[in-house]
């Protein structure tokens, strides 16, 4: 099968721990975008941590951000097909997590916003240093405060040590939005119409382009809609173990080049390869 289409997802997948990106991998990307692939990245993030790769990568089409809840397109800085979190559940949402003594990050139209510092908000400043990302926190303790100020949300990301309360937390949420584990200690919650298979959905119309001719790559259970959707679902090695078993492939894990490695074989040879494993 000639594959046209490859979405790549960011931390745990196409960025090692530094991080930075696999030279190996750099240097295929670019190569199936020469030869005619259509190539964007899906991420958690917001936009504004996204764009330093985006243009590393030499990318121009659409990018799938914050789990799916819009797209950002890098040419026109436009965001399309935004799907928010409701205003009511929001306020009843921020209230849980306060009493529960969770820490939580807001993403939204007006930028990254969280009632007290944390480790994840600590770990966001680094990785905008790191990539010379323009972004902002702005710290507001009250929460009538903090939620006038943030406009309209796209994700509220929650993080914790205790994995256990964590799981619990996503179990309680998930028949009112939709709340998947990025990672074992950050849960992300979006609207329900907000995944990366609905934003891909929406993106592969724009581009004209069948699911079952898309790669996508992925690590974490947000990328789960996503490998449902596409023809070719390859998963990282230090993917989850419920990702794994929805993967056709599985490759290096991120710090390794296992993405390049594969993608120079597709592009190349124009036709899907059936090794299960690439141990590069």
């Amino acid at each position: 099968m000639k594959y046209q289409a490859v979405i790549i997802d960011l931390d745990g997948t196409l960025l090692r721990d530094d991080e930075q990106i696999c030279s190996n991998n750099k240097e295929a990307i670019t190569l199936a975008v020469k030869s005619g692939y259509s190539v964007s990245l899906a991420s958690g993030r917001p936009h504004q941590l996204m764009m330093p790769y985006v243009k590393k990568l030499g990318l121009s089409l659409p990018i799938i951000c914050c789990n799916g809840a819009y797209l950002f397109d890098p040419i026109t800085q436009n965001i399309m097909n935004p799907q928010v979190l409701d205003r009511d559940f929001l306020i009843d949402l921020v209230s849980l997590l306060n009493e529960g003594h969770f820490a939580f990050t807001i993403y939204s139209s007006r930028g990254v916003f969280t009632q007290k510092a944390s480790k994840h908000t600590e770990d966001l400043i680094k990785k905008a240093e790191v990539i010379n990302a323009d972004i902002s926190i702005q710290v507001i303790p009250a929460i009538s405060e903090l939620l006038e100020q943030t406009g309209e949300v796209y994700k509220v990301l929650v993080s914790s040590s205790d994995k256990v309360a964590l799981n619990q937390l996503r179990d309680a949420l998930q028949i009112h939005c939709q709340a998947d584990l990025s990672a074992p200690t950050k849960l992300d919650i979006t609207s329900t119409s907000a995944t990366k298979g609905h934003a891909l959905t929406q993106w592969l119309k724009q581009q004209n382009i069948s699911a079952q001719n898309t790669i996508a790559f992925g690590d974490g259970d947000n990328d789960a809609f996503m490998f449902r959707l596409v023809g070719e679902p390859v998963a990282m090695d230090n993917a989850s173990p419920s990702l794994k078993g929805l993967a056709n492939l599985i490759v290096t894990n991120n710090n390794g080049c296992g993405i390049g490695q594969y993608l120079r074989l597709t592009v190349q040879e124009g036709q899907k390869t059936y090794q299960h494993f690439f141990n590069y």
